[in-house]
């Protein structure tokens, strides 16, 4: 049924819930898994655990600052890593998206010809996230496939 799953990591509890029945779905399926964490660089902002980390966008400017979201970023997909190292998950990549996340999320979903987007419901968003509703609503609303958000 699955061929190709995209899920969307940014290390909140509804993420790794959602990471759990993403891994499920692919060992079901026989599917490849891949997992995406999205830097929000014009937002200045990635998100690890239960912090978002913040820098504000003429800062980024400077590389240090563009240097910590990534340092930021690379622990939230390590997190992931980790997780699905405790299974028997095979066909797994990571990868590190740039820009507004359901922007770049929607956008990879198309170039890996992704069936099924798995998103938590409520993940660690930004400002803007608060304003224009979650990333899990935008991605339901807009992907032109299946998108299965986990509580």
């Amino acid at each position: 049924m699955f061929k190709t799953i995209l899920m969307s990591f940014d290390g909140s509890g509804p993420s790794v819930a959602a990471l759990a029945v993403a891994l499920d779905l692919a060992q079901t399926y026989g599917a490849a898994l891949h997992i995406v964490h999205v830097t929000d660089a014009a937002q200045g902002s990635t998100s690890a655990d239960t912090d978002v980390f913040f820098a504000p966008a003429e800062a980024l400017i400077h590389k240090s600052h563009a240097e910590d979201l990534q340092e930021q970023s690379q622990i939230v997909l390590h997190q992931a890593r980790v997780i699905v190292g405790r299974t028997e998950a095979t066909n797994v990549t990571t990868t590190l998206l740039t820009g507004a996340p359901d922007d770049a999320i929607l956008k990879h979903a198309d170039a890996i010809g992704a069936d099924l987007i798995v998103a938590g419901r409520r993940g660690l968003g930004t400002l803007r996230g608060l304003l224009m509703g979650s990333v899990s609503s935008r991605l339901t609303a807009h992907a032109r496939c299946p998108v299965m958000t986990v509580a």
